[in-house]
């Protein structure tokens, strides 16, 4: 019985998982018995670069989506998911709820300090009161220089900076949301929940504990299946005076949560992953805001896999509450340049097969198709009007060149690389691991590999087979995409590689 997974991201690295998570699922990655996906964002910080890039990610997919397939249920190609908002569910009662259209939930009146959003009438100036508060929170004075980052006078809407003894008060009033109900009222049986949280800032770590206990707090969902990746420090950041965050703490939070929730978390997931690595990488010290916007990371791509492990595995293979699965992903060897050929073959054929059609399809679509306007299936499609003009096709060339190309080469500007692809070379040294080789013999090209001799034939034949079927051009040049890198694939791996 198809059903829909609700997925959590909670705070900045939620929200980075979720943007590898679009990249995953636009590669036509095969899910099991999964109607839609509902992708929610969690993050207080509410102008924060990283999860603006994610959410703007997430909208280009659900239009490119619609305009090719409309409701469809699709068990391969690209975009094939039904990755969506809530706004798209249909509540049990069949009375439509008036929601937002987005993909990230909202908290209301976070544009102040803690201690106004605590105290919003004044009413606990007394000095017992803010005895109290204060034995509690840092209520650095007026005059200190670093009087904005102490915890009671820290403005909320720029995101808890580290800080989870904040976060867990501002997430206790996550359930009076609308879009929280909602969310109770309306996941059915058999659906499945899963969080997305790192252990070492303030947003995540507060948020996870807190939001697994009001979901929980409804009878209903006690049976339904939970999943949730929790991340440790993959990362530092650079020292700054004035900043509230310093990731010399970060390990010292980390055991701080991992105590925590070793109780608070007892009984109640089927499986927790968990994902770590040496923090090689120092990204620039920003608070939050829109300044913030660090590069893709492979452990954000890894996270994202472990979500699609947890929507693929059958009911039957999870433990009850009380014995949860804990999982780590491992690779063949420790290198700080990692490729396909890292991986164990589970990863590789469904995981990276998948990406590797994908960037075939990114190469022709961005560079070859532009090229071939004299073709008939170019005119067939009508794309001398609709490649550069139709909503459509400028949000599937934002999505391959600002979005899924960006991600790629932003995972090789790290200490630790993440390079599949060589985006910038030709198709036929596409694949790192496995380049093509032009074979000559005595100076004369016998097979040219991949070349627009071979692209220019395949798109024609395909198209003239498709239109007899297809009417709509948006999913003819989506199926037509997707042929085209399986023949190139095919290609690939039909000839000798020079690695």
């Amino acid at each position: 019985m198809a059903r829909n997974t609700y997925v959590f991201g909670v705070g900045g690295t939620g929200a980075r998982i979720i943007r590898s998570l679009t990249m995953l699922l636009a590669s036509g990655i095969k899910l099991n018995d999964t109607n839609k996906i509902i992708p929610i964002i969690i993050d207080v910080d509410a102008k924060n670069a990283d999860t603006s890039r994610t959410l703007k990610a997430l909208e280009a997919y659900k239009l490119i989506r619609a305009t090719g397939y409309g409701n469809q249920e699709l068990k391969d190609g690209f975009f094939n998911t039904d990755l969506n908002t809530l706004n798209s569910i249909m509540p049990e009662n069949d009375v439509k709820i008036k929601l937002e259209d987005s993909f990230q939930l909202h908290f209301d009146n976070l544009e102040t300090t803690f201690l106004k959003y605590l105290d919003p009438k004044e009413e606990l100036a007394g000095d017992i009161n803010m005895d109290l508060l204060e034995a509690l929170y840092d209520n650095t004075p007026l005059d200190h220089a670093n009087f904005q980052n102490t915890e009671l006078n820290l403005r909320l809407d720029m995101g808890f900076k580290g800080n989870p003894n904040i976060g867990c008060v501002v997430f206790n009033t996550l359930g009076n949301t609308k879009e929280f109900r909602f969310v109770l009222n309306n996941i059915s049986k058999g659906d499945r929940i899963f969080i997305i949280s790192s252990i070492f800032g303030g947003t995540g770590s507060s948020g996870f504990p807190q939001l697994v206990r009001l979901l929980l707090e409804n009878e209903k969902l006690q049976s339904n299946l939970f999943g949730a990746l929790t991340v440790m420090p993959y990362f530092n950041v650079t020292d700054k005076k004035m900043s509230a965050i310093n990731s010399d703490r970060f390990t010292s939070k980390t055991e701080a949560a991992l105590t925590y929730y070793s109780k608070s978390l007892k009984g109640k997931l089927n499986s927790l992953y968990q994902l770590w690595d040496k923090p090689l990488k120092q990204y620039e010290n920003k608070e939050g805001g829109e300044e913030q916007k660090n590069n893709a990371h492979i452990i954000e791509f890894l996270g994202a896999t472990a979500v699609i492990d947890f929507i693929n595995k059958p009911d039957q293979s999870f433990k009850s509450k009380d014995r949860p699965d804990y999982l780590d992903f491992g690779i063949k060897k420790d290198d700080q340049l990692v490729d396909s050929s890292f991986f164990f073959d589970n990863t590789r054929n469904k995981i990276i097969q998948p990406l590797t059609l994908f960037t075939y399809a990114m190469k022709v679509y961005l560079e070859k198709i532009p090229q071939y306007k004299d073709e008939a299936f170019y005119k067939n499609l009508n794309l001398s009007k609709d490649l550069n003009n139709s909503t459509f096709y400028q949000n599937l060339t934002s999505f391959f060149k600002d979005h899924y190309k960006s991600w790629l080469k932003e995972m090789i500007d790290n200490e630790r690389k993440f390079q599949p692809f060589n985006v910038d070379d030709d198709l036929n040294g596409l694949v790192r691991a496995r380049p093509i080789e032009v074979k000559k013999i005595l100076g004369v090209t016998r097979d040219p590999g991949i070349n627009d001799s071979l692209l220019k034939t395949k798109l024609g034949k395909d198209e003239d087979t498709l239109k007899k079927t297809i009417t709509n051009n948006e999913e003819r040049f989506l199926k037509l995409l997707f042929q085209i890198a399986t023949e190139c694939f095919t290609k690939l791996e039909s000839l000798p590689s020079m690695v």
